[in-house]
């Protein structure tokens, strides 16, 4: 019985997901490259093409409206040019955007893992801090799907002044265990690390928080997001999306986001900057 015993302790061990990083995030990301027409797309919004630490493609889109920054990590299987256009609705309510691609992604260099991303993210915010000389009282982080997680690592790295949280989860490892139930014989945090767990940011962040919810969100379920609207201490604005998908703003519902954005920032933000 003890042979036994030992045998059943030792295969729960070794099934851990977290002893199997290359197979995780290997099933967990999917990097997209530029699309070849992204230099005409993005000609429409001017950004400035920066290089980050001599290996992370980003795009920085700025506004004389403002002192405030916004660090947009964006989700997985795309790159930040599909995201342009949010970087736009930003710039419009009053922030420049800094929007990167994660190492693989894009024409950034090297190879995805949530450790390597949680540090891309980090570098960004260093490079605000240090080259570009914002203030943590001037950056907005803003994560889309699994960019929520990898703003709750920038989060945990640096001080902000607000959190804008789009289509994402509680954390990686908890939308895993709602996909596989077999996953719940683990711990939580034998399953990821870093976790990117956004819902741990709380109650320790006590910024500005705005939940974005799309209404028709086959990824994640939107009860993630009213989770975390509810986990949230500071002021905080929960909106849903009625018509958009999963990181996508529909049409239909494109200016309610631009005004959900405006009067966010207005309201939050620029009345203290």
């Amino acid at each position: 019985v003890a042979v036994m015993a030992f045998l059943l302790l030792a295969l729960y061990f070794f099934f851990f997901p977290l002893f199997h990083p290359d197979l995780v995030n290997q099933i967990a990301f999917h990097p997209a490259p530029e699309p070849e027409d992204a230099e005409i797309y993005l000609k429409q919004f001017g950004p400035e093409r920066l290089t980050i630490d001599n290996r992370i493609s980003a795009l920085f889109f700025k506004t004389a409206e403002s002192n405030l920054v916004c660090i947009y990590s964006h989700g997985n299987a795309d790159s930040m040019v599909y995201r342009a256009y949010k970087a736009e609705a930003l710039r419009a309510a009053g922030l420049s955007v800094l929007m990167y691609d994660y190492s693989g992604y894009g024409k950034s260099l090297g190879k995805p893992s949530f450790n390597v991303v949680a540090e891309d993210g980090k570098a960004v915010y260093d490079y605000l801090i240090n080259t570009m000389h914002y203030k943590p009282s001037q950056i907005v982080l803003y994560g889309e799907s699994i960019g929520g997680g990898v703003s709750s690592e920038i989060a945990r790295h640096g001080d902000s002044c607000a959190l804008i949280l789009d289509s994402t989860f509680l954390a990686p490892a908890t939308w895993a265990k709602d996909r596989v139930a077999a996953l719940h014989i683990f711990p939580e945090q034998l399953i990821l690390a870093p976790s990117l767990s956004v819902e741990d940011l709380f109650p320790a962040y006590k910024h500005a928080v705005l939940v974005l919810k799309p209404g028709n969100d086959q990824v994640i379920p939107t009860t993630h997001s009213d989770r975390l609207f509810a986990l949230a201490q500071g002021q905080k604005t929960l909106v849903t999306l009625p018509h958009s998908p999963h990181g996508i703003v529909d049409g239909s519902d494109f200016e309610l986001y631009k005004s959900t954005l405006k009067a966010f920032v207005s309201q939050h933000l620029l009345a203290h900057h």
